[in-house]
This record gives C-alpha cells, sequence and structure tokens, in this order.
C-alpha cells in the first residue's frame, strides 16, 4: 500500500483532526500579528524582480551547497549564523539556502543584519531565501520584500533547478499552486527541487508543524511525484528528518535554532553534493 493510498483510507479521520488543527493554526496566526495573508504576499511577488545570482562552479554540474532553516536571529547574536556561514565557506560551498524563520520576530534591522552576515562571508548574490511565519511577524513582509525580494519564484543554477513557494502561513493556496505546476510543465532541470518553510509531512513524526491542510499537502505530493521533483525541503519543524516517498525526498532541515526537537537535538544545517546525476545529503552538527 503506498502513501498516497493510505492517506485516502484514512482521510476522513486526518480531515476531521485537520479541522481542528486548522482552527487552532489560525488562532496562533492572528495571535502572533502578521498584517498580510499568502495571497497578498503572492500578488505583490509577482510585481517584484527575481533576485540576481552570481554563482561561479556550477556549470560543470559537480558542486556543493548548504541549507538550514530556522535561525530566527534577533538582536546582535549572530554566533548561529555565521557558524553555518563560516562552514560553507570553508567547505567552498557553491550558495547557500535559508529555508524560513530568518529572523524571529520579522524586525527590519534584524532581516538588515542577517544579509550583511551573508555577504561579510562572500554570498552576496549565492544565498537563496525563504519566507516563513517568523518572517512575516507584524510588518514583516514589508521588511522582507525591501531586503531579500519576492516569497515565490524559481531559477536555475548549473543543472539544479530551484522553485520557492511561500508558505509562511502554513498553507500554498491555489493560485501558487497553480503557479507551481505551470512552472513544472514548462521542462525539468537535471535536479529539481522545491523550497518551502512548512513542509507537507515531517517524516516519523506526529506533529501538527506542517502544512495545515491535509487535502492540499497530498495533492502537492502528487504533483512532486509526477513531474519527478527529487527533492522537497523545508524547516520549520525544529529537527531533522528525511523519507523518500513516491520517487521525492522530503527533508526537514530546521536546525539554525529555536525550541530544539526529536529526533536531532543539536543544532545543525545539511550539505547537498551535485556530482553530475547523482544527489546526496549530509548532515553536518555545530
Amino acid at each position: 500500500m503506498n502513501y498516497f493510498t493510505r492517506q485516502f483510507i484514512f482521510g476522513k479521520v486526518k480531515r476531521a483532526r485537520n479541522s481542528l488543527l486548522c482552527g487552532l493554526f489560525l488562532f496562533l496566526l492572528l495571535s502572533c500579528g502578521s498584517k498580510t495573508g499568502y495571497y497578498h504576499r503572492f500578488v505583490e511577488s509577482r510585481n517584484l524582480s527575481t533576485p540576481s545570482f552570481s554563482v561561479a562552479g556550477v556549470s560543470s554540474g559537480n558542486f556543493t551547497f548548504s541549507f538550514v532553516g530556522d535561525i530566527h536571529l534577533g538582536g546582535s547574536d549572530t554566533t548561529r549564523l555565521r557558524s553555518v556561514l563560516q562552514s560553507a565557506r570553508d567547505n567552498n560551498d557553491a550558495f547557500v539556502i535559508f529555508l524560513g524563520d530568518m529572523v524571529d520576530k520579522g524586525n527590519r534591522t534584524d532581516f538588515e543584519t542577517f544579509k550583511s552576515q551573508v555577504s561579510d562571508f562572500g554570498f552576496d548574490g549565492k544565498a537563496i531565501y525563504v519566507i516563513g511565519n517568523h518572517d512575516v511577524f507584524e510588518d514583516g513582509w514589508d521588511a522582507y520584500k525591501q531586503v531579500f525580494g519576492p516569497s515565490h519564484y524559481d531559477l536555475t543554477l548549473g543543472n539544479c533547478r530551484f522553485m520557492i513557494l511561500d508558505s509562511a502561513d502554513g498553507m500554498v493556496g491555489s493560485e501558487q499552486s497553480e503557479w507551481l505546476e505551470e512552472k513544472l510543465k514548462q521542462g525539468k532541470a537535471e535536479h529539481t527541487f522545491l523550497l518551502s518553510h512548512y513542509m507537507p509531512l515531517v517524516p516519523g513524526q506526529r506533529t501538527y508543524l506542517r502544512l495545515s491542510d491535509e487535502n492540499e499537502a497530498v495533492r502537492l505530493m502528487k504533483t512532486m511525484s509526477r513531474f519527478g521533483v527529487d527533492a522537497w525541503l523545508g524547516g520549520h519543524y525544529h529537527s531533522y528528518a528525511q523519507e523518500k516517498i513516491q520517487g521525492v525526498t522530503y527533508l526537514v532541515a530546521g536546525g539554525g535554532g529555536g525550541r530544539r526537537m526529536q529526533p536531532l537535538k543539536d543544532l545543525f544545517y545539511v550539505r547537498a553534493t551535485v556530482n553530475g546525476p547523482e544527489l546526496t545529503f549530509k548532515v553536518n552538527t555545530f
């Protein structure tokens, strides 16, 4: 019995459970004071320029990159961020990916501090940013779009294509789902990745810290399998989890900070190695 069949069989129970969880999620979202919604950000992002990238050494199809979620930078303590960037520089990573919750409270000064540190370590134009729920607290979106740009876009670096989604409200939404599918129809790189903060599931963990709508999550997972996406990378859950389902690797890398969770409570980031058609991941604690 495959994953999607199991989801159909247990769908009614899960939908009832998820109705309660959606209510809880919306309560928490409103209590955190986010002043924007995913549709508002989607519309505004269509008129924002895709960030410019200047990444060397990827045309050969043999390179490494690091990724991590949930740095939760707040104030002047940049220790965790610097640890990740230092390792990325020492290991000659071609670029780095931050999987949401770069900052803790959507503060513009914190966004600027974050980007300044990235530049100081030589990754200006070599960093992919994914919006998270903490990034949109209060007026976070206004600051985010000015410092980092749009909340959704796609780009190709070497033989890898990256589709960046806005899941900061715990959902993707029909408009963004349609955008994603249209982009996937345009063609596939040797390796295709989907990047978001919330994941459709956290492998091996029973948790509400994932996309709030089970039906949406399953639809997206089916789309990923249908188009041969290699991996869906995300954070939000402050630990490490990985599982391959219907040909797609789902990898949660919420290792940058915040309250630690099972099964890996150490701070960590993940390094991906691209060697032509081969793709491997390695967890690195710090």
